[in-house]
């Protein structure tokens, strides 16, 4: 069944986002930037992945995310997945949260290169990306409004006289294709988020990236019905 293989690729996924945060967690601190590279870049490509392979789901199973739990779809979905203002929400979060700790090392001049020591042109950046992907998400969530609403959708005549139906084919085609720039989306708002980083910083958003879903994950299977991946 398409939901079974939905979940079934969800679990795929989860369970190689806990193994990439095991390693980043491991190596963020190292010596290496390569290294650290080389397990961001793997984070990134695993997410692509994901979204490749969702592209070939029934988007109606994919919208409504049979694989989560209550807790995971009122509180954090969005089109089937988190926002993507969600990371550079994260982003600020963490850099704001290690630059109070750490400041009186700054005042001293004694730079940490983790995310409280982001410099002013790589926060210009970090805002330049949050108002485009705001931008973006707004008009997706706009468009998905009006595919539900019916907007658009041909009115297919049916075969007594007087009737008609909406084209279902052409509802479920402009589904998957929302679906489809939602998830390029939050790719694509990783992958920026990811060049603007020095890598150790990379890795540390990414961590608390994994976390966050982790946790809901936890949450919902916690409080919630659902199934464990």
């Amino acid at each position: 069944m398409e939901a079974d293989a939905a979940t079934r690729r969800f679990h795929l996924w989860f369970r190689g986002l806990r193994s990439l945060r095991r390693d980043l967690v491991s190596a963020r601190w190292s010596d290496d930037p390569a290294q650290i590279a080389a397990l961001v870049g793997r984070f990134v490509a695993h997410l692509e992945s994901y979204c490749a392979a969702r592209a070939e789901l029934d988007p109606v199973w994919t919208l409504s995310a049979p694989w989560a739990t209550p807790a995971e779809r009122g509180a954090a979905y969005w089109l089937a997945g988190w926002r993507p203002t969600t990371l550079v929400h994260l982003l600020y979060t963490e850099s704001g949260r290690r630059f109070e700790a750490q400041l009186p090392d700054l005042l001293l001049g004694v730079r940490s290169g983790n995310l409280g020591d982001l410099s002013p042109a790589q926060l210009a950046r970090v805002d330049e990306l949050q108002r485009r992907t705001v931008a973006e998400e707004d008009a997706l969530s706009r468009e998905m409004a009006q595919v539900q609403e019916g907007h658009g959708v041909e009115v297919v005549a049916a075969e007594e006289a007087g009737g008609g139906e909406l084209d279902v084919s052409g509802l479920v085609r402009r589904v998957r294709e929302v679906l489809d720039r939602a998830d390029a989306l939050r790719l694509r708002t990783m992958k920026r988020a990811v060049e603007i980083l020095q890598p150790a910083q990379a890795a540390e958003l990414l961590v608390a990236a994994a976390d966050m879903e982790i946790g809901f994950r936890e949450f919902g299977l916690k409080h919630g019905s659902g199934r464990d991946g």
